[in-house]
């Protein structure tokens, strides 16, 4: 009798287990949920947050400032103030990236590379216009994965968008050599230098823009393209790479018609309304506690002209998750989120999984008075 209890109870325990690597509703992986009070100095929406040791950094555009959360207590812990005149001056600020919690560097619009410490004070500026071929500035965003990387040796990777701007029909071998896209930064020196890896030309067969989100594991940056299922797996002295086509049911609608659609003829929200009509992908972030890579995507959708496309490049009403295996890029699952739930572009990856914010603005559970983040935990599909 009582070892046919322990199988049944092991029978149970398996069952159980299956049932939630099966389970294809996102939510059923929500382990833990955050609420931190927020006053109106913090937005509610972001282009750049960063966890670090415990605390979340969160960018307010429109205040020029850093509000610093400890997630372990649910409170404010400091606001640093990015001063826009004056002998700390920044001008216009495009987001942030800490290397640790008193050297946070902030790219500015007037091609710099500045480093404040925790209080805003300011103590030195990279100049980097002359690596950027086309005048385009860099930016430190967790939109679109552009977020500045780092490496331990002191290393930054910084996006050179420069062949986005270089129309599709103008792509080819000679743009794809000319035009770098990663800029290499050493901190310890200050110095810039482009890095040696070039986009190889098999992205051409795709005729569309090129665009690449960022992230890191622990030996090499990924970067995987806006517009293909392409990811490369790049070491971090951009020497040697593998290219990967990343598997996936979700993803797959893309298009080069949006590229090639006259821009006289339609209105803006014409265009965003076909942009929006195929697939996009929105980035990706590694998971190192985990070994798991997150990719984030829009599957496309045709929306009739009485919807408001516009507002969707702000807040897409929903995105999908691809999760892979960081040691060989299989793909495990995929899910597709609520509709008008959570805010894309919004994640960070903590000991306890991702984190994601139910906070779009057509959410009708959405309190401007509270920051609520959900975390999830796929390590046990594997």
């Amino acid at each position: 009798m009582k070892n046919t209890l322990i199988i049944l109870m092991l029978v149970s325990i398996f069952s159980c287990a299956e049932k939630k690597d099966l389970s294809t509703n996102p939510l059923d992986y929500i382990t833990d949920t955050t609420i931190i009070p927020i006053d109106r100095k913090t937005e509610t929406m972001t282009r750049t947050l960063q966890y670090v040791g415990g605390d979340l950094y969160w960018w307010n555009s429109d205040r020029e400032s850093i509000s610093v959360f400890d997630l372990t207590t649910k409170n404010l812990k400091k606001t640093i103030k990015m001063e826009r005149d004056g002998p700390d001056g920044l001008g216009s600020p495009l987001g942030f990236f800490l290397s640790n919690p008193d050297s946070i560097y902030i790219p500015t619009a007037a091609f710099e590379l500045s480093l404040i410490n925790s209080k805003g004070e300011r103590f030195s500026d990279y100049d980097y216009y002359d690596y950027s071929k086309l005048g385009n500035v860099i930016v430190s965003m967790t939109r679109y994965s552009y977020m500045i990387q780092a490496n331990n040796s002191g290393d930054f990777y910084l996006s050179l968008r420069d062949l986005k701007n270089v129309s599709p029909s103008d792509l080819n071998e000679n743009a794809l050599q000319e035009y770098p896209p990663i800029l290499l930064f050493n901190k310890n020196k200050g110095t810039f230098e482009y890095l040696d890896f070039r986009v190889p030309v098999s992205i051409l067969k795709f005729k569309n823009t090129i665009d690449f989100g960022l992230t890191t594991t622990a030996n090499a940056l990924l970067l995987l393209d806006g517009q293909s299922n392409t990811l490369y797996e790049v070491d971090f002295n951009g020497v040697d790479f593998k290219e990967h086509q990343l598997q996936t049911d979700l993803i797959n609608n893309f298009s080069n018609e949006y590229y090639q659609s006259p821009r006289m003829s339609s209105s803006l929200a014409d265009h965003m309304r076909l942009a929006y009509k195929y697939s996009e992908n929105f980035g990706l972030t590694f998971d190192p506690n985990k070994n798991l890579i997150y990719r984030f995507g829009w599957p496309g959708e045709e929306f009739s002209e009485d919807i408001d496309a516009m507002k969707f490049s702000e807040t897409p009403i929903y995105f999908t998750i691809s999760v892979y295996d960081g040691s060989d890029f299989s793909l495990i699952k995929e899910f597709t989120l609520p509709r008008n739930t959570y805010l894309a572009h919004h994640y960070f990856v903590d000991e306890k999984g991702l984190n994601l914010f139910p906070m779009h603005p057509d959410n009708p559970e959405f309190n401007e008075d509270e920051m609520v983040i959900h975390t999830f935990d796929f390590s046990d599909l594997r």
